[in-house]
């Protein structure tokens, strides 16, 4: 039996994760017996890629998309995929994709398993399937979801989180890890051998644990709220004084209870945690770009206690300082491989 596979694109879509989604889910049953025994047979799985309408659109990049249909509810797919939605991170997404987040909502309903790559999982937080549930997204969008879906447990480090009844809803983190959902998905309909073959041919490498590691803060000064958005600026300057977080809450003026309201509602963020967040991202810069020792980067980050700088960093990334600075030292895209 055929696997019947759509995926969703919009104007909002990169073309690399729609068509290389394509591409793998596409080629289980095809190309290994092609490449390998020299004889042709079928596909495993009917893909298609599909739009609100059926008309040919033009995703990010001017990357042309001609679709094979217009999505429909009646013949509900096995799967679908959900490539990434590129909208700025401080933007509200509610409401923008009402056409897609209906069929979406709807095909969950008739028991399609949906799969989502980087910040594709935005639809699923707006049809409200992942109410209460764990979820993942691209890094760049924790704000986001954050203050707009605070319901759901958001893990951004996660490359690949299941929820839903049966693990129907499956999600995939970074721009590359698509990979790991292509993979994830051939394993599960058509066996660990499919996946590993497919792997092979497109020379993938193993399933990525986290994306921790690759995360940065992002650091839009809030505008609406202008005490939080000065006091942002000051954080940004003086994360690493003693107890930044009070240092704030006197700056803005407001009462504790009351500046630690305001400030999530702005940045998505308690101020500890945002502070915690500047720290990181400077140890993380001066451990890709300098060899200062760590107790140094230590101090000036804020930590007198090395020890205590270790633990909150490998926390902070999944990663120890040591094995940060030999996977991130920028000087490694120079090097031959």
């Amino acid at each position: 039996m055929t696997l019947n596979i759509d995926i969703l694109a919009t104007e909002f879509t990169t073309g690399s994760l729609l068509y290389g989604l394509f591409d793998t889910l596409s080629m289980p049953g095809a190309v290994w017996p092609r490449l390998i025994e020299g004889r042709a047979a079928d596909p495993l799985a009917k893909v298609r890629i599909v739009t609100t309408d059926g008309v040919p659109i033009t995703c990010i990049g001017g990357v042309p998309v001609t679709p094979h249909a217009a999505f429909d509810v009646q013949s509900s797919p096995d799967v679908i995929c959900i490539p990434n939605i590129r909208i700025p991170p401080d933007s509200d997404p509610r409401g923008l994709f009402q056409d897609e987040v209906t069929w979406i909502r709807d095909c969950y309903d008739m028991g399609s398993i949906i799969g989502t790559a980087c910040s594709g999982s935005i639809l699923l937080a707006e049809a409200g399937l992942l109410d209460g549930l764990e979820a993942t997204s691209h890094w760049g969008f924790d704000a986001m979801f954050r203050k707009h879906y605070p319901q759901i447990l958001y893990r951004p480090g996660r490359t690949l989180t299941f929820a839903g009844e049966g693990q129907r809803l499956v999600m995939s983190g970074g721009m590359a890890s698509w990979h790991s959902l292509s993979l994830y998905l051939i394993a599960r309909f058509f066996g660990e051998e499919q996946a590993a073959q497919t792997a092979q041919i497109y020379v993938m490498s193993e399933l990525q644990t986290d994306q921790l590691a690759y995360s940065a803060l992002s650091r839009r000064i809030e505008s609406e709220d202008s005490v939080i958005g000065e006091c942002q600026k000051w954080a940004t300057a003086n994360y690493a004084v003693a107890d930044p977080a009070s240092k704030m809450a006197a700056l803005s003026g407001l009462p504790q209870r009351t500046f630690s309201r305001r400030f999530k509602s702005a940045t998505g963020y308690s101020p500890l945690e945002y502070v915690q967040s500047l720290r990181t991202e400077e140890a993380k810069k001066l451990l890709e770009t300098t060899i200062c020792p760590v107790p140094e980067i230590a101090m000036m980050v804020g930590y007198e206690d090395e020890r205590a700088f270790r633990r909150f960093f490998r926390k902070r990334t999944g990663l120890t300082t040591t094995n940060y600075r030999r996977k991130f030292d920028r000087k490694r895209f120079l090097r031959p491989r």
